[in-house]
């Protein structure tokens, strides 16, 4: 073999390598029954998903399913970035909280994003990383991001108890459990509570809290309760429409919008919401 044919093989093969290694890994497929768009492009039927890969959907709806297992349900007019262990839509980040994870999304008016989950766990978390809600399996909650100047604004009720000498609550709406802070919190300890205040940015939360609340109103709103570190199961008796929560600037509201209508819950397993 001369020298030419040599150096010509062997800027192919360097050339090929380089190739092969600009090329980035999948972080899962995309399936649906009629069209939809990634990253401006219209695909019908199936598409393999890169790290930041922008979905909008049409008409049907569109199933992402990530190389972990876990899936997530886009509704008809649903736009998300998807990334390896989450994806953004709106201003919130939603990611399965584990590989069983089997959930859906609505998005609406650009800044109102539902979430349900039919199996499994899903984290919301605002657009600074802060969790804002535990989706449970049965639970549907509609998010919207307040203004500017409220994002810290956490109004929350549930049982408030004591552990190691910090005030405890679990949100019964969102699940999300945090420090009171405050002169007033200690003398409701052991009662069904409504807060409202704001969180402490940069403050360090105990273990088995997500963030530190300063409390500005503290109410008593029911009998005295025995939960150990205010733990609640978070999403019973919740009425649909109004705000149930507001959590580190961002409202949740019980719904059960795109749900059972679009089959993803049997008549079975609807979301555990009720009427006032």
């Amino acid at each position: 073999m001369n020298t030419v044919v040599r150096a010509f093989l062997s800027l192919a093969v360097s050339g090929c390598l380089v190739f092969l290694m600009a090329v980035p890994p999948s972080i899962g497929v995309i399936r649906s029954t009629g069209d939809f768009q990634v990253d401006g492009s219209k695909v019908s039927g199936n598409a393999t998903l890169f790290e930041g890969s922008t979905v909008q959907t049409a008409a049907a709806q569109s199933k992402i399913q990530w190389s972990s297992g876990a899936q997530i349900v886009l509704e008809p007019n649903t736009r998300a970035q998807v990334y390896k262990d989450y994806l953004e839509a709106a201003t919130l980040r939603i990611s399965p909280a584990d590989t069983h994870t089997v959930a859906e999304i609505l998005t609406q008016d650009g800044n109102r994003v539902s979430v349900s989950a039919s199996q499994g766990l899903v984290d919301v978390r605002n657009g600074a990383g802060v969790l804002v809600a535990t989706v449970r399996p049965g639970l549907a909650l509609a998010f919207t991001a307040q203004a500017g100047g409220a994002s810290t604004a956490t109004k929350m009720k549930g049982c408030l108890g004591m552990k190691n000498g910090h005030y405890f609550l679990t949100d019964q709406a969102t699940g999300v459990t945090v420090e009171l802070q405050g002169p007033a919190v200690a003398a409701s300890a052991g009662h069904q509570v409504e807060i409202s205040g704001s969180m402490i940015p940069g403050a360090t939360p105990p273990p088995g809290a997500s963030q530190v609340v300063q409390v500005v109103t503290i109410d008593s709103v029911g009998a005295r309760c025995n939960i150990p570190g205010g733990a609640a199961v978070a999403g019973a008796g919740l009425g649909t429409g109004a705000i149930v929560a507001i959590v580190a600037g961002v409202a949740a509201v019980a719904t059960v919008v795109g749900l059972a209508a679009a089959g993803t819950f049997s008549s079975s397993s609807k979301p555990a919401v009720s009427t006032p």
